[in-house]
This record gives C-alpha cells, structure tokens and sequence, in this order.
C-alpha cells in the first residue's frame, strides 16, 4: 500500500513539473533591445535661479533716495527654464551636443520721489524689469559609463553660448492716484552677448530608443542696459535643474 501511495505521489509530482515546465513563465523574460543609437534629442524643463540686475536695482535706488524718496525692489525668483537639444555620440562615451535655451526673468518694484516741474510734487513709481533669454549653445559631453539599456550613467560637459537678452522696463508713474505721463522711464534694449556654460546629471535608458534624466546646469553671461546716462551690468549667471525627456533614432 505504502508503495502505490508513493508511486502515485511520484506520478503526481512529475505531472506538475512537466505542466509547469510547459507553461508560460511566472516572471516576465527581461526584453532584449537592440544597440543604442548615435543621435539623441532632449526636451527639458526646469527653473533657474542666481540671475540678477544688482548695478541697475542699486542705482534705483540710490536715484530715489537722492530724490528725498525709495524705490524697493524684489529679487528676481525662481524662473522657468525650458530647453531643447540634439545630441551626437563621438565615441562610446563622448557626444557632441548643440542646443537651445530660454528663460523667463522678471523683478519688480514700488517706490516714489520728489519729481520738479513747475514746482516740487511727489510722484508714486511702479517699476517691472522683464527679461526673455534666448541662448544657443555648443558643447561637449562626457558620459562616465557607457550607455546601455536599464542602467544610469552621470555625465559632465560644457561648451560656449551665444545669448539674446531681450529686457524691457516698464514704468508707471502716478501723481495723486492719477496716472501720469514720465517719458524716457519706459526703456528696452536687444543684443547678443558671449557665454559659457557647464552642465552634470544622471542619464537612465529605459529602452534603446527613450531615456530620462536629472540635469544641473550653470550658465554664465551678462548684457548692458543704459538708463540715467549710466550703462548698468545685467549678469544671468545662475544655476538650472531640470528633467529630460530624451529620444535616440
């Protein structure tokens, strides 16, 4: 009895390893992806902080003081950062990169002075400096392990930039609650200025043809802005911390 017992647990037992053995896999088989391309493009998001119109803020200022009045300024906050870029692989590690930039900055300010017409009277001031920066960039990357599905890789690099600050600053004067007319406190200025910039991550492939990343940035760069017959440094230096979205092909 013993031994039929056992012969039909072994009989059993072989019928559901070989009715295991048939069947589809508890766990998903790891899929196989092909070779990562050469060519990448990254759309990135993110902010930037550090910019700042110190010179001309201070001479405001200093302006308004002089005048028997202020004038208060906010600090330029934490400002949206949009980018997007194409990338090259040189060599296993190596990429040539080119992109292009903007950014939005923005300050503003409230204050009055002793304005002089036909006699003495107070003026009430209302003062937005925006500024649009276009950048375009070339550079080079450097990736510390070399890109392979399913795995991190940091990277550095760096490159130099050309920069369009477009600022305007807009004033608006008011005497007794009435607006008023201030000609020449209304001012904007376009140029193109040289720049440099540094950039460090972490790159993750999810397939051979996505990835996503974690990228800092440091640009460097500054622009003139005349007003009070003063030419008054703007710098953009500032740290950016985005997220990329990125696609080989």
């Amino acid at each position: 009895m013993k031994r039929f017992t056992c012969l039909v647990s072994a009989v059993i037992l072989l019928c559901a390893a070989t009715a295991s053995l048939a069947g589809p896999p508890v766990f998903k088989q790891k899929k196989y992806y092909g070779p990562i391309p050469a060519n990448m493009l990254s759309f990135s998001m993110g902010f930037i902080d550090g910019p700042t119109a110190e010179h001309l803020i201070d001479h405001f200022e200093n302006w308004a003081n002089e005048r028997n009045g202020q004038d208060i300024w906010t600090d330029f906050s934490n400002s949206p950062f949009f980018l997007a870029g194409y990338q090259y692989q040189l060599t296993p590690n190596h990429f040539f990169r080119s992109s292009v930039s903007f950014s939005y900055l923005s300050t503003e300010s409230i204050g009055d002075y002793v304005a002089q017409g036909d006699s003495l009277f107070q003026l009430q001031i209302d003062r937005t400096l925006k500024i649009y920066l276009l950048s375009l960039e070339l550079g080079f990357i450097y990736y510390v392990m070399e890109p392979e599905v399913r795995n991190f890789s940091p990277y550095v690099g760096g490159g130099f930039s050309t920069v369009f600050p477009f600022v305007r600053l807009d004033n608006e004067s008011f005497f007794e609650g009435n607006s008023f007319d201030n000609p020449g406190e209304t001012r904007s200025k376009n140029s193109y200025q040289a720049g440099m910039h540094v950039e460090f991550g972490m790159i993750y492939y999810i397939t051979n043809k996505y990835s996503a990343a974690m990228e800092g940035r440091l640009q460097m760069a500054q622009s003139k802005f005349k007003m009070h017959n003063g030419n008054f440094d703007l710098d953009y230096q500032g740290f950016s911390l985005g997220l990329n979205l990125n696609y080989h092909f």
